[in-house]
């Protein structure tokens, strides 16, 4: 799930908790995006027809992490990102943005109907050469990779149980300097509520707990969209 802020596209939906703690008040917000990377008229437009969705408009990516993402790809000089999770594609359009016009993504996801999307508007922002769709699910597109098949930034935004082994995956196919975005690691709150136990929420509490014990790997937690966690391996 990659949208989660109340106002951003409509009523909050049942199972959220609404505003989480650590996001800003509207107005603070509103300044900190209008200054930020925005969208390009294409972003703009995938992201009002992912708002008319409804319900699973929710997985949308959030505009912050949107920016930071084209950021990343573009300041890690990134020429192969990785993009687990699809949905409408905003994901992939911030890297392929990013990464410029020698960069190529890969981008994972089983639901043709919401890749379909991504496609018209990726092609609308002049970048749908950059991107390439393998479509299935996730833990078997990741193990048909070559393990030489090496990323300079991957983006996982799929089922939260497996974050773990997706991350581990994703550890492999990473280049020297590639750095790991893992989105939803604070998951509404619930990582800090005995009361979830359900096998999403043990998902991303075991991968938050197992990487920032790794001595090998350097994490950082952002309190953006609903968490945001960038890993990269420490150098000596």
């Amino acid at each position: 799930m990659k949208e989660s802020q109340v106002g951003r596209i409509g009523p909050v939906q049942s199972w959220t908790l609404g505003r989480m703690a650590f996001q800003l008040e509207p107005e603070v917000e509103g300044y900190v995006l209008s200054r930020s990377v925005g969208y390009g008229p294409a972003g703009a437009a995938l992201v009002e027809e992912t708002a008319a969705l409804g319900d699973p408009a929710v997985m949308m990516l959030a505009k912050e992490e949107y920016a930071l993402l084209r950021f990343l790809a573009g300041a890690l000089g990134c020429r192969r990102a990785l993009d687990v999770g699809t949905f409408t594609g905003l994901s992939a359009l911030a890297m392929a943005e990013g990464m410029g016009p020698d960069g190529r993504v890969i981008s994972i996801d089983r639901h043709a109907e919401w890749t379909e999307i991504a496609r018209r508007h990726w092609r609308s922002a002049g970048v749908d050469g950059r991107v390439e769709v393998r479509q299935g699910e996730a833990v078997d597109v990741l193990r048909d990779l070559p393990n030489d098949a090496k990323f300079d930034l991957v983006f996982i935004d799929v089922d939260k149980a497996g974050l773990t082994h997706y991350v581990d995956r994703a550890l492999q196919l990473l280049s020297p300097t590639g750095v790991i975005a893992v989105d939803n690691t604070i998951w509404h709150g619930w990582v800090l509520d005995p009361s979830r136990d359900d096998s999403d929420t043990r998902g991303v509490r075991k991968l938050n707990d197992r990487i920032a014990a790794d001595p090998d790997l350097e994490v950082v937690l952002l309190p953006i969209g609903d968490g945001l966690t960038l890993i990269r391996r420490r150098t000596r």
